[in-house]
């Protein structure tokens, strides 16, 4: 019986994912059209597949059936958020399980999110434009700061802080020209400005129970980069909240979920928290990236990724919580800037080995462009994992990477 992985996320999930399946014996298969995307990244899913479909367009359900027209399917699942639309319809076209459709549409596009969990508080002001309107906007008009962002996004791709009306033309002028993104992605041509909201960054990390709906796994802090982009530079699990508080962020963020109607599979709920509440910042129908499900799993002995595969192939790979191994655990990315032209992989692997609650990592050479800025998280050059016995061990050990780096760059 084979396994059908339509595209991956660049972040390691799908070889998560692929790796425990093979364990149980499944085939797997890789359908995309883009090969040459995985071949820079650090986790390169291709490798782990026993056969792999190159096809014209991954988003055109009726090409990815034909594609499969041959094979056993016991599954149809995608890690990337762009793809999980479709996975889910060919899967529903064979008969097989997937996440409510109307669910992952209302969560693909951020405008309708706002819309269906705007009466749940937490929300912030909002105010969809599409392409057409968007050189009418009267920017003088508008209250500062806000975020402008799209509506059919994934990655900090085009989402900026604004203070100025200069700021807002700045980058809808960068978006009108953004017709089809780094995974050959042909976005909604419509942004949203929004509210900005100052406050801690968390996500919610959900998975979803056959007997009992969504269950809370836990709440992770999140690390980003300076404005105006907000580039994830890494997470930190469990956040390091008061127990109410992270009970009363996971109740909201249920509400949230159950509004627009996703079920099945998993969601990683991002929100900012501060004295007014905890306020959305917008539902993703999926595991979470950014190694957050190894976090989660070390923390907590929940494997988030056996579920959601779980899910997926009608409760035939068995799996249990098992007892967490470490308190604390952190996910840290190396970004461009923080590395000059002459600090070579290998020194950077060195930082790695130095701290004493380095776990894995991986630095990508083929990436290795020093000096420029991160705007994505597509420019990420590698990560490290941590972990560790005592939660300030570990940030200790982040606090060290970081100065390492720094040192290492302005040498």
């Amino acid at each position: 019986m084979a396994i059908i992985f339509l595209e991956a996320n660049n972040t390691g999930t799908a070889s998560d994912a692929m790796l425990l399946a093979a364990e149980h014996g499944y085939d797997l298969v890789f359908v995309t059209m883009q090969q040459e995307f995985y071949q820079a990244l650090p986790d390169n899913p291709m490798k782990h597949c026993s056969k792999i479909i190159t096809i014209r367009d991954s988003y055109n359900v009726a090409e990815v059936l034909a594609a499969m027209r041959h094979l056993d399917v016991e599954a149809v699942i995608s890690f990337d958020d762009y793809h999980l639309v479709t996975a889910s319809l060919c899967a529903q076209v064979l008969g097989l399980p997937h996440a409510d459709v109307p669910g992952l549409v209302a969560a693909r596009y951020k405008d309708l999110t706002r819309e269906l969990t705007s009466h749940l508080g937490g929300g912030t002001w909002f105010r969809t434009v599409p392409e057409d309107e968007i050189g009418t906007i009267d920017a003088e008009s508008l209250t500062y700061p806000l975020v402008v962002k799209p509506v059919d996004e994934s990655g900090s791709v085009f989402v900026r802080l604004c203070h100025t009306p200069a700021d807002v033309r700045a980058v809808t002028d960068l978006y009108r020209a953004h017709v089809v993104n780094t995974r050959g992605y042909r976005p909604r041509r419509a942004v949203l400005l929004e509210q900005f909201i100052e406050g801690d960054e968390y996500s919610c990390e959900l998975y979803w129970d056959a007997e009992r709906g969504w269950r809370v796994a836990g709440l992770t802090q999140k690390y980003l980069g300076g404005p105006p982009h907000f580039v994830e530079r890494g997470h930190v699990f469990p956040a390091p909240m008061p127990a109410p508080l992270a009970e009363r962020v996971g109740q909201q963020v249920l509400r949230w979920v159950e509004a627009i109607g996703l079920r099945g599979g998993a969601a990683h709920v991002e929100c900012r928290v501060n004295d007014d509440g905890v306020h959305l910042i917008e539902v993703n129908p999926r595991l979470p990236g950014g190694h957050i499900t190894q976090l989660v799993q070390w923390c907590t002995g929940i494997d988030m990724v056996a579920g959601f595969l779980d899910f997926h192939l009608r409760s035939k790979i068995a799996h249990s919580a098992s007892e967490p191994r470490f308190a604390a655990a952190a996910s840290r990315f190396i970004m461009p800037e923080e590395v000059s032209a002459d600090v070579t992989p290998d020194e950077v692997r060195a930082a790695f080995a130095r701290l004493p609650s380095y776990q894995r990592g991986r630095v990508q050479p083929g990436t290795w462009s020093p000096g420029r800025g991160a705007r994505t998280n597509y420019d990420r050059i590698g990560y490290a994992l941590l972990a560790g016995a005592e939660p300030a061990r570990v940030r200790s050990d982040l606090d060290a990477l970081a100065h390492d780096l720094g040192a290492a760059a302005g040498r």
